[in-house]
């Protein structure tokens, strides 16, 4: 059994401290101040920074790396008018003031100066959480930042870019770009993860230089900004990945493509959907979905039948999604009646969105389903499609144990009777 220290023990207690409410999620997950609540502080001084860097450095290694990934990452709504909404009873009060504190930016010039000075540390847990707090004080720790991104320290230019890559600002552009071409991969693998969150468009053409980079993990990195970037151009460099050995490198470039949403891409694609490897194939239906050209019906239903379950739920999804699909396929409608309470729901819905009468029969079939959210998802679609057959089941719908889908059998069929 893992060793729990006190010192893990003071890291929990200052995990609580980094999480504020009205924020908004970045790509990566990293969180961005939407309303300025970090501004609302002064922020931690010197001495409560190095407190929590030296309780992240005596933790649990397990602790230290859960605390840096969800470092700033949390959505916090109770508390801010209500001090004990959601908390236990003999939560310490002492708390309560440390995660105001460090939920602010940092502004104190000495804390600063120690986060920084913590960028070349051997620890990587607690490297990433002071990379972390200086790129979310960007505005007064800039200096500090871009310092760091020149220095001759492998080490340190990758955190600096780390930093630069959660402070998302748009005029480190052009540093960022300068390092994306550095000698050591590291640097140059963080770069290009710094380019795609900045997601600007005009970093295209120096990441499309990397895509053949040797170094896997650069290329790997660069093939997700790329679909960050959700530009057009960059189709061209990322379908050749479609066929690399690699089963990763072609899954991320499935992904990228579905973030693209570019058609030219849907042909490259279609042969994903049986390739070996359950990710790759799973990538490839879900941009599919994404990109929403109905050429990917036929496949997509096919992959209904995949060995995976996410996989087969994905493809229910994609096909909801495509544009101008009128013709439900056949293996949709028999998803309805599938063990899998996930995927009878996706097939419900998907569908509504095809609204092909002809899935009225097989629709009408779940209308007493077990599950009350397919029950809703089957209400739903038969009131979307425009057929006198779905009077009857909706009829039906109106005894349903559940209000709310009395009600929408109710208005479904107040609908359809102004439109017949």
């Amino acid at each position: 059994m893992t060793r729990i220290t006190l010192a893990s023990a003071a890291v929990a207690v200052a995990a609580i401290a980094v999480v504020g409410a009205d924020r908004t999620f970045s790509a990566s997950g990293l969180v961005t101040a939407a309303t300025g609540t970090r501004d609302r502080g002064p922020g931690p001084d010197s001495a409560q920074v190095a407190r929590f860097l030296t309780a992240l450095r005596g933790s649990d290694p397990l602790i230290c790396e859960d605390i840096a990934d969800s470092f700033g990452n949390f959505w916090w709504g109770h508390g801010r008018n209500g001090k004990t909404i959601g908390q236990l009873a003999d939560r310490g009060a002492g708390t309560r003031a440390l995660r105001d504190s460090l939920r602010h930016r940092v502004r104190d010039p000495k804390a600063i100066t120690l986060l920084a000075g913590t960028l070349d540390t051997d620890n990587p847990c607690v490297r990433r959480v002071a990379a972390k707090m200086l790129g979310q004080s960007v505005d007064a720790s800039r200096s500090q930042i871009l310092a760091g991104a020149r220095s001759p320290n492998v080490r340190i230019r990758e955190a600096a870019l780390y930093s630069l890559a959660v402070a998302e600002d748009p005029g480190t552009r052009e540093v960022i770009e300068r390092a994306a071409g550095d000698a050591d991969a590291n640097v140059a693998a963080m770069a290009a993860f710094a380019l795609g969150e900045l997601e600007d468009a005009r970093s295209l053409a120096v990441l499309e230089r990397l895509v053949e980079h040797p170094s896997v993990r650069v290329r790997h990195t660069v093939i997700w900004s790329i679909g960050q970037l959700e530009e057009e151009r960059g189709v061209g460099r990322l379908l050749p990945a479609l066929r690399d050995r690699d089963p990763t490198t072609r899954a991320l470039a499935a992904d990228a493509l579905g973030q693209i949403e570019s058609r030219q891409a849907v042909a490259a694609l279609l042969p994903l959907v049986e390739d070996p490897a359950a990710p790759v194939r799973q990538a490839a239906v879900e941009a599919l979905g994404e990109i929403e050209d109905p050429r990917a019906a036929s496949a997509l239903a096919k992959a209904l039948g995949d060995d995976e379950s996410d996989i087969r739920r994905a493809a229910a999804q994609a096909l909801g999604q495509l544009d101008e699909l009128h013709e439900a396929p056949p293996a949709l409608r028999s998803a309805l009646g599938s063990d899998d309470v996930e995927l009878r729901r996706a097939a419900a819905e998907a569908l509504g969105e095809i609204a092909d009468p002809s899935s009225i029969p097989a629709l009408g079939a779940r209308i007493a389903d077990p599950d009350l959210e397919t029950r809703r998802a089957v209400v739903d679609a038969l009131s979307s499609i425009e057929h006198p057959d779905v009077v009857r089941w909706l009829m039906r719908a109106l005894k349903d144990e559940d209000p709310e889908i009395r009600k929408k059998a109710a208005e479904a069929l107040g609908e359809h009777g102004k439109s017949h």
